[in-house]
């Protein structure tokens, strides 16, 4: 009897230690230096119309298409040093790691800021959905970006921190493309 509990503690304390690490990898709390926006810098709304003192009723797509070109908005808001790809994959994820050449960094980076590779429409889904995600670390190893991409019968992505020409996550055709591409060519990859 006495064993049969110890192999049942031992068995909990296993699982216990296994979501452990795995929220902590969702999370990226060991890693994670994300410049979020703060509650007062947040000035996009997720829906609807909005309302502006100077202008009066400004449309949400019209309010984003003013923040394309704002610099402080531009994905990830800091220095990237290193881009990895990962399968989504509960757990086991973290196994997958496809590192990005450093020379194509910027080829990464432009497809995040470019607003032709993004369209405005709705984007219900899980990040669960999504196939693929990749963090991009600083100079320290810290987990500066991250972009959550469902490719398949989805074409939608999730980015932290948030992004306005990543407009609200769906992928247009040609970004589809890109993204794919970029993903599928393994000369761009180490």
């Amino acid at each position: 009897m006495k064993r049969i509990i110890k192999i049942i503690l031992t068995c909990i304390l296993i699982v216990g230690l296994l979501f452990l690490w795995y929220r902590a990898d969702v999370d990226d709390y060991f890693k994670g230096k994300y410049l979020d926006m703060s509650a007062s810098d947040d000035i996009f709304p997720l829906e609807g119309i909005i309302w502006t003192q100077d202008k009066g009723k400004v449309e949400l797509t019209e309010f984003y298409r003013q923040h394309f070109s704002d610099t402080s908005f531009k994905f990830p808001r800091q220095k990237v040093k290193t881009i990895k790809l990962f399968r989504n994959i509960p757990m086991f994820g973290v196994f997958t790691a496809k590192t990005l050449k450093k020379q194509n960094n910027n080829l990464f980076l432009k497809f995040c800021n470019d607003t032709a590779n993004f369209d405005f429409g709705e984007t219900t889904w899980e990040i669960s959905d999504s196939e693929y995600y990749v963090r991009l670390y600083d100079n320290n190893n810290n987990v500066v970006g991250k972009l959550f991409l469902c490719l398949e019968n989805c074409g939608m992505t999730d980015a932290r921190p948030f992004c306005p020409a990543m407009k609200y996550g769906g992928l247009s055709e040609v970004g589809l493309k890109t993204i794919t591409n970029i993903i599928n060519d393994r000369t761009l990859w180490e």
